[in-house]
C-alpha cells in the first residue's frame, strides 16, 4: 500500500504581523560584552611573551638571503631569510652591521644567530641577528671574492692601467710598520746601494682602523711628494700572517687608494702563497718584502756592468766613426781635384779666353758682312743715303779695329805675354809678387810655358 506525503505550506505573514515582530526586536536589550576582551597592544604583548617563553633566547637559522637592501642611513640592515616553505624578516642593528665582513647579496646562503622578537607597530615577528656567516665558507673568504669580482669589473686589475716601475729609482718610501720584520728585510737589500734616498713612513699594518691609515698615508704621499723632494717608488709591505692578520690589505679603501696613486707602488705582503686585493691593484706584485726591494733595485745591481758595456759600445762606435772619417778624407785627398786644384781654374780661364776670341771673331764677321751688304747697296742708293752709309761703314770699321786691338789675342800677337802664378792664377803686375821657388805660367799668342822663379841674388851654377 503506497503512502502519500502531504506538503503543507506555511501561512503567509501579513504586514501587521511583520511590523509587530520588528518592534519587539528593537526593544530587546543588546547582548552583553565579554568581560575578558583584549586590546591589540595586550594581544601583541601576550604573543611576545609567548615567544620569549616558548622560543630559546638565541636561535641559529640557516636560510637564503632575499630582498637584501643597501645599508640604511641609520646603519641598520634589513632583509628576508627564506627556505622553500617559509620566510622570516631579519634585522642587523648598526653595531653588528659595521662588523660584517662581507656584503649581503640575494641568493647567498647564510647561517644567522640571534633572537626572535615582535615588531609591534606592524604586528609581525622578526629575527634580530647578532652574528651572520656564509654557509660553507668563511666570511673573509667570501668578502675577498666579492670585492675581487667588483673591482675586476671596474678594471682596477687591468695591466694597461698600471704604471711602469722606474729602472733606476733614487727616492724610495717604505710604507710599513717600524715594528715589522718586513722593514728590516727591505733595508737589508736596500743598504747595498748607499746612494739611494730612503724614507720610512710608519703605519699600522694590522688591526682595527689600520686600513684607513694606510689609505690616508698613500693620499698624503701623493699630495706631498714635491715637498719631500720627489718620490720615485712606494714599497707597501708587511710580513706574513693569517688571512685575518693581512685583512687590512684586502679592504676596498686601500685598493682604491693604490689605484688612485700617481706614484708607482710595489707591494710585498705576506709570504709567497699570499695574494691580497692590494697586490692585484698594485703596479707590481712582489711575493715578499725582500723581493719588493729586489725588484726596485734590479737595474742598480747590474748598473756597473751595464755602464761598462755601454762604454765599450760607445768606444767601438767612436773608433769606427773615426776610421770611416779617415778613409773618406784619404779618398778626398786622392781625388784629382784636390791634388791639382789650379788645373781646373786654369782650364776655366782658358775656356774664358776661347769664348772671348769667339765673340770677337763673331762681332768682326758681322761687321764685315754688314760692310759687304752696304757695298752692294751703295750703287743703288741716292747720294745722301750713300754718304750716310759710308759714314756708318767707317764707324763700323773703327769699332772693328778697336775690338781687334783690344782683344787679348791681338795683344799677345804683338809680342806681349801674360805671366801668372801657377798656384793661385794671380797675374804678375810687378816683380814683388813672385817669390823664389814659385812656379809661373807665361802665355804667348801660340801657347804657354812654365818656369820657376830664382833668387836674383843667387848665382847660377852655369854662369
Amino acid at each position: 500500500m503506497r503512502r502519500s506525503l502531504a506538503i503543507v505550506s506555511p501561512m503567509p505573514e501579513n504586514f501587521f504581523d511583520f511590523h509587530q515582530r520588528m518592534a519587539q526586536r528593537r526593544s530587546a536589550p543588546p547582548p552583553a560584552e565579554p568581560a575578558d576582551a583584549l586590546t591589540v597592544t595586550q594581544l601583541t604583548a601576550t604573543i611576545e611573551k609567548a615567544i620569549k617563553t616558548g622560543v630559546p633566547a638565541t636561535v641559529t637559522v640557516r636560510g637564503e638571503v632575499s630582498n637584501a637592501s643597501d645599508r640604511q642611513a641609520s646603519g641598520h640592515l634589513y632583509f628576508t631569510l627564506k627556505d622553500s616553505a617559509a620566510c622570516i624578516n631579519c634585522v642587523i642593528w648598526r653595531d653588528n652591521a659595521a662588523r660584517l665582513q662581507f656584503r649581503l647579496e640575494d641568493g647567498l646562503e647564510v647561517i644567522a644567530t640571534g633572537r626572535v622578537s615582535v615588531y609591534a607597530p606592524q604586528g609581525r615577528y622578526q629575527l634580530q641577528i647578532q652574528r651572520l656567516q656564509p654557509a660553507g665558507r668563511g666570511a673573509l673568504e667570501l668578502a675577498f671574492r666579492q670585492l675581487q669580482a667588483r673591482l675586476a669589473a671596474e678594471g682596477l686589475f687591468d695591466p694597461a692601467r698600471k704604471k711602469p716601475i722606474p729602472p733606476y729609482p733614487l727616492r724610495l718610501v717604505l710604507l710599513t710598520s717600524r715594528a715589522t720584520a718586513a722593514l728590516q728585510d727591505m733595508l737589508k737589500v736596500l743598504r747595498r746601494f748607499p746612494w739611494l734616498k730612503l724614507m720610512v713612513y710608519h703605519v699600522p699594518v694590522q688591526g682595527e682602523g689600520s686600513a684607513a691609515k694606510i689609505a690616508d698615508a698613500l693620499v698624503h704621499l701623493n699630495r706631498r711628494a714635491a715637498e719631500l723632494g720627489g718620490v720615485d717608488v712606494i714599497l707597501l709591505a708587511r710580513g706574513g700572517g693569517s688571512l685575518e692578520d693581512l685583512w687590512s690589505f684586502n679592504e676596498e679603501i686601500v685598493a682604491r687608494a693604490i689605484a688612485a696613486s700617481r706614484i708607482p707602488i710595489v707591494t710585498g705582503i705576506g709570504h709567497e702563497v699570499d695574494c691580497s686585493i692590494s697586490d692585484l691593484v698594485a703596479d707590481h706584485h712582489a711575493h715578499t718584502p725582500t723581493e719588493a726591494a729586489q725588484v726596485v733595485t734590479q737595474y742598480w745591481k747590474n748598473a756597473g756592468q751595464s755602464l761598462a758595456q755601454a762604454g765599450g759600445r760607445l768606444g767601438r762606435i767612436i773608433r769606427q766613426t773615426a776610421q770611416d772619417s779617415r778613409q773618406r778624407l784619404a779618398a778626398v785627398e786622392r781625388h784629382e781635384f784636390f791634388r791639382r786644384p789650379m788645373d781646373r781654374i786654369q782650364m776655366l780661364r782658358q775656356l774664358l779666353d776661347d769664348r772671348q776670341r769667339s765673340m770677337t771673331f763673331a762681332l768682326s764677321s758681322r761687321v764685315r758682312n754688314a760692310q759687304h751688304r752696304l757695298l752692294i747697296l751703295e750703287p743703288r742708293l741716292p747720294v745722301s743715303a750713300r754718304s750716310s752709309l759710308q759714314i756708318r761703314a767707317a764707324r763700323l770699321d773703327a769699332v772693328d779695329r778697336q775690338l781687334q786691338a783690344l782683344s787679348p789675342q791681338a795683344v799677345l800677337g804683338r809680342g806681349y805675354t801674360i805671366t801668372t802664378l801657377k798656384k793661385s792664377g794671380q797675374i804678375l803686375r810687378d816683380s814683388t809678387i813672385a817669390k823664389p821657388g814659385d812656379r809661373l805660367l807665361t802665355r804667348f799668342a801660340d801657347g804657354q810655358t812654365e818656369s820657376i822663379v830664382q833668387d836674383s841674388r843667387q848665382m847660377s851654377l852655369f854662369e
